[in-house]
Parts: C-alpha cells; structure tokens; sequence
C-alpha cells in the first residue's frame, strides 16, 4: 500500500468510526424507548439493559455501516477536495480515480464483517435479545404487583395481595378465568410468581382453599389445600411486550432455506410462499454488499462538490435515500415474481455501482477541473 493510499485510510476511517458511534447510538436509543415499558421496568437493572444492547448491535449494524461507510468516504475524501489536495494530485498526473481503489478495499473489508454480521451474528443476538426481554417481561410482572392493589396485566387472571413482601405475599385472592367454562377463585394465605418450563410463569399459594364452578354440569366444588400451584400463561402479555416477536431476522440462512423447500413440498406447492422466503435471503446478502456500491460513489461525491460540505451531506442523504428506495421496490418485484428472486434485492446495488461508474468515468474525463 502507497503512502497515498495509507493516507486516505486515515481520512476516511476517522469520519467513518465517528457516523457508525453516532449513528448506532441514535439507533439504539430508539430500540430502547421503543421497549422502555420492559427495559425500566421494576425487575430489570442496568446489566439487563447492557445485554440487550449488546444483543441487538449485529442487527442495527446492517442498517448503520453503509451508511456510514458513505458518509466517511465522502467527509475523507471531501476533506481533501477542500484543501485543493486532489487539484495537486491531478497536477502530478494523477487521475481522481486513482483514489477509487482505497474506499473500494475499505469496503471490501467491511462488507465482508457486515455478511458475516447478517448471516451469523444477526440471529444469535436477536434471539438472545427476545430471549432476554420475555425473562424481563416476567420478571417485571412479578415486581409490579402492589399491596392492596388488584393486579389484571396476566390475561384472564386477576390477583390481589393484601401485603406484598420479599419473600411473597400475604392474604392473597386470585381469580383465574382461563377456562370460561369453569372458573377458579382461589384464597390463601401465602403466595409468589416464579418461572416455569416453556415460557410461563407458575402462581405459587399455600395454605388456603379454592372455589370452582362447573358450569356445565351446575355444580360447584370447594378444596383446601398446603400447597397449590397454577399456571399462568403469559403468551400474549409477551407478544403485547416484546416487539422482537416473530421477527424473520431471527432466522439464519439454513433455516430460510428449508422454509423455502417446505413451501415448494407442501400439498398444494406454495411457489409465492418459497420466493418470499428466497427473496428474503437474497435481501439478507444485499444489504451489506451496499458498501462496495457506495464506494464506487464516494470519490465522485467527493470531488465534484461546488457547493461545500453541504453538498457532500444532502448528496449523500440522497444517496442512501434512493438506494433504501430501489431496495424495497426491487425486493417487492421479486416477491410479485416479475424478478428473479436473486435480482430484486441486488437492483438498488446494480443501479448504485452502475452510477458510481458513470460518475467516475466522467469525473476522470473532467480531470482536474472537476474539483472546486
């Protein structure tokens, strides 16, 4: 690597590590407020929260690094337009698309840790954070009941604790309508929540005796007990909560592949279900290798802004606007089948790298005057 290249580097770099900490930061901001309800809840702490962020950081990632990535080429390169450095370098012989080369390895090396991101890291973290923020979500039901306060977020179980403890609570009445046909009313003089297998929660009461009517057959039955558990599903509070449910981020590629071929082997054959599934894959691969498409655009951003480093930002924001745009329009074509599944998701990076191209090719014509 020249000292020219070596130099570059580091004007891009530098800009380029401070867009991907302010950018992930906003993001994450957003993740977190979105999910404040669980994430500043009564049962959860700050270690909770830096989990959380740590999980969901490979999947913010493949939103943050292209743009980023675009944003630091053009300030590094830009920094150099401004300083007429590139008017010298032109001078010496040397053409405004030799500089092509160093954003095109920069991305190159980022688009490489942005697939590894998407296709491997991505699901882990999302499942380790959905995992994460049902446990929370439990844990915050657990916490939210109050002394003297009738409880109703479980639903179809209302509870009431005449005194809420450490340990437990005290003189407690439960009413459990989950099964309409005969519903329980339970009095005891101790209880608690705590986890279960298979994502529930188990209401734990002793010493006390439970009333139940059998509306069908019109009788009703009363029992005392030590000890009596019930278990309480709280499917839908963590649906109603937890906003990382169901996402198909979650899936890794081996997985949407079998998806695909389940649709193709269902009786019918389901051939829309199997190209939105492979369409999905195909949008899991272009996303990060936006950043050799925005390479290709950097340098000619760069160097042809008349307008300042104003016009190196707003071109830019048009840039990722647009590409964003042609994405979704192109991953929906395919989706309809008017495009190969494999060409839909890659048409926003086709038309950027078509672009890049085009502007390199005329910035090279222009030469030295094309730099302000």
């Amino acid at each position: 690597m020249s000292a020219l290249d070596r130099y570059l580097a580091r004007e891009i770099l530098l800009p380029f590590g401070a867009g991907l900490l302010f950018l992930t930061q906003l993001l994450l901001a957003t993740q977190l407020l979105s999910q404040g309800d669980v994430l500043l809840g009564a049962g959860a702490s700050f270690r909770d929260l830096g989990l959380v962020c740590l999980d969901l950081l490979p999947h913010l990632m493949g939103y943050v690094l292209p743009v980023a990535f675009l944003l630091g080429a053009v300030v590094g390169v830009g920094r150099l337009a401004e300083d007429r450095e590139l008017v010298a370098l032109s001078a010496a012989g040397l053409a405004p698309s030799r500089l092509v080369r160093v954003p095109l390895a920069l991305g190159a090396l980022a688009s490489a840790a942005a697939l590894v991101l998407s296709l491997q890291a991505e699901p882990a973290g999302l499942r380790a954070a959905r995992a994460r923020l049902d446990d929370l979500i439990k844990r915050n039901v657990t916490s939210e009941v109050r002394s003297g306060t009738f409880f109703e977020e479980i639903p179809d179980v209302t509870l009431y604790a005449e005194k809420v403890q450490r340990d437990g609570w005290r003189h407690v009445l439960v009413s459990d309508r989950s099964d309409p046909a005969a519903p329980l009313l339970a009095l005891a003089e101790g209880g608690k929540l705590r986890p279960a297998e298979g994502g529930t929660l188990e209401l734990v009461l002793t010493r006390g005796e439970a009333h139940r009517e059998e509306l069908a057959q019109g009788e009703y039955v009363t029992a005392r007990f030590r000890q009596g558990v019930i278990d309480v599903g709280v499917g839908q509070t963590l649906e109603e909560r937890n906003r990382l449910v169901g996402s198909p981020f979650e899936l890794t590629p081996g997985e949407i592949v079998r998806l695909a071929r389940r649709a193709d082997a269902a009786t019918p054959p389901n051939p829309e279900e199997a190209r939105r599934w492979r369409t999905f894959l195909h949008r899991r691969i272009a996303g990060p290798l936006a950043l050799l498409a925005f390479a290709l655009l950097a340098v000619p951003i760069a160097a042809s802004r008349r307008g300042g480093r104003a016009f190196g930002y707003v071109a830019t924001l048009l840039a990722v606007v647009g590409y964003y745009a042609v994405l979704r329009v192109g991953e929906g074509l395919s989706q309809r089948g008017a495009l190969p599944y494999w060409l839909g998701p890659e048409l926003a990076n086709l038309a950027c790298a078509a672009a890049g191209l085009a502007a390199i090719a005329l910035t090279n014509r222009r030469g030295a005057g094309a730099v302000r």
